[in-house]
């Protein structure tokens, strides 16, 4: 920034900023003093913004005698209309790449297209024995992983109503081939966080699957690495591929504005 810079910054849209990006999940509402504490400013300036706010549909007044503030729906629509515009792939790419620099195994990014998983990005192994789907590639999701953990994005009932008269072919022993099958299949997974398919379509290929979310958790897509069985197929290295997956799909789904469900210890 240059000097001159500086003195085009108009001071009341930036406290008035300032003022929404106090509010917090452990600080949900704030009155007029806490605002003026906050930005060492005078409470009738904080009155003047925060009227201003409130007026704009970005803040509305809370308890019994109305002086404290809370975020208003306008102001979450800002942070919504941020997270429609991300583009899934273009986030996703640098965490594929670094999953693939970090085992050497290929990985990939799906989305479902009714019964199929695309494949909408690849960042490839050099390993002698990988996966080589190409991007716009497109596979049944009912045989596999990243196919199966999108599916684990639907209800039983929508998983019902989408293979409603589509055939299951088998591509391999554990290729589900019933409708009754392929949901418990998929619950299983939804339950797992992740799944696992050994040679379902080239023998001697694994895969590892995880799911990517969006601001409001829904599956938007999946990611994968896929690889040698010979290199991947032992329960410690499993393990460790398996953490390496879904870590990375969580990272990504929260770069997507999704947040974790806390968890309840009994």
């Amino acid at each position: 920034m240059s000097d001159t810079e500086p003195n085009y910054i108009a001071p009341a849209l930036q406290r008035g900023l300032a003022i929404l990006e106090l509010f917090t999940p452990q600080r949900r509402t704030l009155t007029l003093s806490d605002m003026a504490k906050a930005l060492g400013i005078g409470r009738a300036s904080a009155f003047r913004l925060a009227f201003t706010l409130e007026h704009l549909g970005y803040l509305d007044r809370t308890g019994s005698d109305g002086k404290a503030y809370r975020l208003a729906p306008r102001a979450m629509q800002l942070g919504y209309h941020y997270l429609s515009g991300l583009d899934c792939a273009e986030v996703a790419i640098p965490f594929i790449d670094a999953l693939r620099d970090s085992t050497q195994i290929s990985a990939h990014m799906g989305v479902r297209d009714g019964t199929e998983v695309v494949y909408v990005y690849r960042a490839h192994s050099h390993m002698t024995l990988s996966s080589n789907i190409a991007v716009g590639y497109r596979l049944p999701a009912h045989a596999t992983a990243m196919g199966r953990i999108l599916l684990s994005g639907l209800s039983d009932d929508a998983i019902a109503q989408l293979y409603t008269g589509v055939r299951l072919d088998r591509f391999s022993e554990a290729t589900a081939v019933t409708l009754t099958s392929l949901i418990q299949q998929v619950a299983a997974d939804r339950a797992r966080g992740w799944t696992l398919n050994r040679s379902s379509f080239v023998s001697g290929i694994v895969a590892i699957a995880a799911p990517v979310r969006d601001h409001r958790g829904a599956v938007v897509a999946a990611i994968n690495l896929s690889g040698p069985s010979a290199v991947m197929d032992t329960p410690a290295t499993l393990d460790h591929l398996t953490a390496k997956v879904a870590d990375t799909a969580a990272s990504i789904s929260r770069q997507l504005g999704w947040t974790a469900p806390a968890q309840h210890i009994d």
